[in-house]
C-alpha cells in the first residue's frame, strides 16, 4: 500500500474524494427536491405561527 501512496499524492486524492462527495451530497439534494413526495421545501404544511409557538412555550413554563 506504501507504494501506491508514493505514486499518487495523496493530498490530491484527498481533495479529489472531498470534492467528490460534496457533488454527490448536492445532486442527491437536488433529485429529492425535484420529486414531489420528498420535497421538503414545498410540502404543503404551514410553518407555525409565532403567536401559537409563544402560547405553547408559556403553558409548559418556558420563557419566551
Amino acid at each position: 500500500m506504501y507504494k501506491l501512496w508514493q505514486i499518487l499524492d495523496p493530498r490530491g486524492i484527498l481533495l479529489l474524494i472531498a470534492v467528490f462527495q460534496v457533488a454527490i451530497g448536492l445532486l442527491i439534494h437536488i433529485l429529492l427536491l425535484s420529486t414531489v413526495d420528498l420535497n421538503w421545501w414545498e410540502d404543503g404544511r404551514p410553518s407555525p405561527l409565532k403567536a401559537a409557538a409563544a402560547y405553547e412555550r408559556s403553558q409548559a413554563g418556558l420563557p419566551y
